[in-house]
């Protein structure tokens, strides 16, 4: 529930699928009601590109007359990087990823704030990645993009502090998402050899369930964590230890 007493709207960006489509069902069952924005269509969402800043603009402001005030934003919309080694990755994919994924988290945490400051309150959850702290081959784009956005974080907590409004980051490991699953549990040698690697370099000797990740922004919006801005939690079994 918001840190009010009125019913709790949020909206997560990237609700259609994965880690987002779980945020969505986790703040749902928790009584909030839920805007998905997404590039994908959604039964009640809004089609939105995160780098088009007048159709997030315009969703939000959609949001808020359909349902008054918005009281949290979990920003999860964002694209993954295919594991070419920095010397074979196009400038375009780099700045591709770094458009969507940085740029992205910049338009809609701003546009959030916009609407969030003249009430004095609100939470936003940026969704980030081990990656953005931990150096990986091939990953240069999204590790950059990753980074970026777990300093954006702190940066909008700083700046936004004395409105009321809290801005965090969660950062989770491997994730296991129903994409990643059907990939590796296909019949591949080369698909089991990296889930071995994996899990073996896991602390609790699992990947992390999209739920998990679910949970931890459920709690950074809640009353619970009105004392917390700033900080990047990491959901990653302990691998980044």
């Amino acid at each position: 529930m918001p840190e009010t007493d009125r019913p709790g709207t949020a909206v997560v960006t990237g609700g259609a699928s994965g880690i987002g489509a779980a945020i969505v069902n986790r703040l749902a069952e928790s009584g909030w009601r839920v805007a998905v924005f997404d590039r994908a269509s959604t039964t009640d969402g809004y089609p939105v590109d995160v780098r088009d800043e007048a159709a997030v603009t315009d969703a939000f402001n959609a949001v808020a007359a359909k349902w008054g005030p918005i009281d949290a934003v979990v920003h999860s919309a964002a694209i993954a990087q295919r594991g070419e080694p920095a010397d074979e990755l196009t400038t375009e994919a780099f700045r591709e990823l770094i458009d969507i994924n940085l740029v992205g988290s910049f338009i809609v945490a701003r546009a959030a704030a916009a609407l969030m400051r003249p009430h004095g309150s609100g939470s936003i959850v940026l969704i980030s990645s081990a990656s953005g702290f931990r150096a990986r081959a091939g990953m240069a784009a999204y590790g950059a993009s990753k980074a970026g956005v777990i300093q954006l974080a702190k940066i909008l907590a700083v700046e936004l502090g004395g409105t009321g409004i809290r801005v965090n980051c969660v950062s989770p490991g491997v994730t296991l998402t129903p994409l990643m699953l059907d990939s590796w549990q296909a019949e591949s040698p080369e698909h089991a050899f990296q889930l071995a690697n994996a899990q073996a370099a896991i602390p609790l000797g699992r990947l992390v369930t999209a739920a998990e990740v679910a949970d931890a922004a459920a709690y950074l919006v809640s009353p619970q964590a009105s004392a917390i801005t700033g900080h990047n939690l990491v959901i990653d079994g302990g691998r980044s230890l």
